[in-house]
C-alpha cells in the first residue's frame, strides 16, 4: 500500500487529525493512491509540473480512488482546476453522501451549468441546485464540497454555489458511467484541464 493509501485508510479510521487546510490526496508526483478511471475513450492522464493533466477524451475522462476506506460524512472536499480547451465540465467532484454517492458538476451542459446531480432522479441541469456561470479558460478555479449528515455544500472560489438540504431527498448518481467514479473521482467531459491540491478535510459535526 502506497503513502497516500495509508494516509486516507488512517484518516478513514479517524486516526488523522490534519491541519492547514486537510490531507492531501495527491502529492504532485504521481498518481499514488489514484487509478485512472477505466472510462470508454477516456483522455490520457499524466503527472506533470505538480499538476494532473487530463487530455481531452471521447467523452468522460478521470481518476478515481483506489480505496473506499474515507469519510462518509463531515467532510470537506476541494481541488483546483483550469480548463484549457474545450465546453463543458472540467472538474467534476464525485463524493461519498452516507451511504451513496453524488456529483458536483461545474461547467456541464456546454460549459456553463452549476450543480450537482442527481436529486430525486433529476441532474444538475433539471434540479434545483443548478446555476448558470462562466468559466475562463487558462485561469485557475478552487472547488469545495461540504458534506454533513444535515446538507451538501459547494463553493466555487469563495461563492457559495449549493445549499442543498438532505432530509427527504433522494441522493444518487446519474446513472451510466460517473458510476465508476467512487469512492472520490474527478473528471472531465470533452476539455483539456489541469487538476492540483486535492484535499480531504474532516470536520466538526
Amino acid at each position: 500500500m502506497g503513502q497516500a493509501a495509508l494516509l486516507i485508510a488512517a484518516l478513514g479510521a479517524g486516526c488523522v487529525t490534519p491541519g492547514g487546510g486537510g490531507t492531501a490526496l495527491f502529492n504532485g508526483t504521481d498518481l499514488d493512491g489514484w487509478e485512472i478511471t477505466d472510462f470508454a475513450g477516456g483522455g490520457a492522464i499524466e503527472v506533470k509540473d505538480g499538476e494532473i493533466h487530463v487530455a481531452m477524451g471521447e467523452l468522460i475522462s478521470g481518476i478515481n480512488l483506489a480505496h473506499e476506506n474515507i469519510p462518509r460524512t463531515n467532510y470537506e472536499l476541494s481541488a483546483e482546476a483550469m480548463k484549457l480547451d474545450g465546453n463543458d465540465f472540467f472538474c467534476g467532484l464525485t463524493f461519498p453522501v452516507d451511504d451513496t454517492f453524488a456529483s458536483f458538476i461545474p461547467g456541464g451542459w456546454g460549459g456553463t451549468v452549476v450543480g450537482l446531480s442527481s436529486i430525486d432522479g433529476m441532474d444538475a441541469a433539471e434540479n434545483e441546485t443548478a446555476t448558470f456561470k462562466n468559466f475562463e479558460n487558462n485561469r485557475w478555479y478552487r472547488f469545495r464540497v461540504r458534506v454533513t449528515p444535515v446538507k451538501i455544500q459547494c463553493w466555487v472560489d469563495d461563492e457559495m454555489v449549493v445549499d442543498l438540504l438532505l432530509e427527504d431527498r433522494g441522493i444518487a448518481l446519474r446513472a451510466g458511467p460517473i458510476e465508476l467514479s467512487v469512492p472520490i473521482g474527478i473528471t472531465s467531459f470533452q476539455t483539456v484541464s489541469r487538476i492540483r491540491n486535492v484535499r480531504l478535510q474532516p470536520i466538526q459535526p
